[in-house]
């Protein structure tokens, strides 16, 4: 791990691999950890930077309010610090709302994007069930002990399949996310951010190459949410994993990087 001054943030970031620069943008309180099952089959192909986004992880966790297009901008100026002019960029949740910024205005920077389960926001977005949104809600709750939280969200970011046949990684999983629980002052950053995003009357302005990514079975980030991504952005790829949740990449991550190769080598 390393650390790159970027204006008032120190960002946490590591590198794996040659050649063209492909960078990871996390989700909601996603750390550079998680990308654990992209990094090692992706740098056999490119350059792999992966990081904390501000609030999270061993990045800083800024005291004021802060919004996805700052987030984009300390992207890019990860990519200054590192001497990177343009990158392929695979955004994933709140990071899909971050790589949609990057492609829109910062164009030169980016090369190909792949957009995962994420949104155009606003109201024309697909909302999930009340279900979810009441789990969520208690799950949120600050008396109730890390793990249990963790365990609570579960059926909103696996899919049943997973939770169901692969016991072994499940608990991984709940481990990981123990360990890398985020800060209340972060998430709630985060959350501030995420929750006034809206580009879909710009859609059509995004020139680069474009895979929309989701599971099929995402309960998060309703499925439809992608379908209107693809239709919004001229050329761009739709491509559904089956059987999979808001953590399609974790639960098939063999499938996924099949794709996300593909589709940036191309």
């Amino acid at each position: 791990m390393a650390k790159i001054q970027v204006k008032g943030l120190q960002m946490a970031y590591e590198i794996d691999g040659i050649g063209e620069p492909l960078l990871l943008i996390g989700g909601f309180t996603m750390v550079k950890e998680s990308w654990e099952l992209q990094v090692a089959p992706l740098a056999k192909h490119f350059r792999v930077v992966s990081f904390d986004n501000r609030g999270v992880g061993e990045t800083t966790v800024p005291s004021e309010p802060f919004t996805i297009a700052e987030m984009a901008a300390d992207t890019v100026g990860l990519m200054d610090g590192l001497g990177i002019d343009s990158a392929h960029i695979f955004g994933v949740s709140m990071g899909g709302l971050i790589a949609q910024v990057l492609a829109l205005d910062h164009p030169d920077r980016v090369k190909k994007v792949v957009l995962g389960c994420t949104t155009h926001g606003g109201r024309h977005a697909v909302q999930p069930q009340k279900e979810v949104m009441q789990l969520l809600g208690k799950a949120a709750d600050p008396s109730i002990p890390v793990e249990e939280s963790v365990r609570m969200r579960l059926p909103t970011v696996l899919s049943e399949r997973f939770i169901r046949e692969e016991p072994e990684r499940l608990e991984e999983f709940v481990r990981s996310s123990v360990q890398y629980y985020p800060t209340p002052e972060g998430a709630a950053g985060q959350m501030g951010a995420l929750s006034v995003f809206n580009v879909k009357k710009r859609l059509g302005e995004i020139r680069c190459p474009v895979l929309v990514i989701t599971g099929a079975e995402d309960r998060m980030m309703p499925p439809e949410n992608s379908r209107l991504l693809a239709e919004g952005i001229e050329g761009a790829e739709l491509y559904m994993v089956d059987d999979a949740g808001h953590s399609f990449f974790f639960e098939k991550p063999d499938e996924v990087n099949g794709v996300l190769i593909d589709f940036l080598s191309k």
